[in-house]
């Protein structure tokens, strides 16, 4: 029994180094082939990069020139800057119209002027200094 247990366990042995050195032809093979199909990858995506890039897209929708909304946005700004500059003056105005008033409310010859100067107002103001 011993040569047939000797024959079978070479037999065995003989199978597993084949299975072994199958692994290790088959291991490279399906390394080189892992490093064959990355490498084929990156070249299909370079490709496809290239591709892309050199390709024009056409928009949907026509893009509106930026010079016509640079000009609106200049019109926008130059009509901004011309209504502060009248809000500007109309305040200057309404404080020079202030200190006129005042002016005027504080100034006793103006108010003397301003008496009417007929002789039945004359009259009634002599009567009311009288009393």
């Amino acid at each position: 029994m011993e040569t047939g247990d000797l024959s079978l366990e070479s037999k065995c042995e003989n199978l597993m180094n084949i299975v072994v050195e199958s692994r290790k032809r088959f291991g490279k093979t399906c390394v080189d082939y892992d490093q064959k199909i990355l490498l084929m990858e990156n070249k299909l995506l370079n490709l496809q990069v290239e591709t892309v890039s050199n390709y024009r897209f056409k928009p949907k929708n026509a893009v509106p020139s930026v010079d016509d909304e640079s000009k609106d946005l200049e019109d926008f700004l130059v009509e901004i800057s011309e209504k502060q500059k009248r809000i500007e003056d109309l305040r200057r105005k309404l404080k020079n119209t202030q200190d006129v008033i005042l002016q005027l409310e504080g100034d006793g010859v103006g108010k003397k002027l301003r008496a009417p100067l007929t002789a039945e107002a004359l009259l009634a103001k002599a009567k009311s200094k009288k009393l």
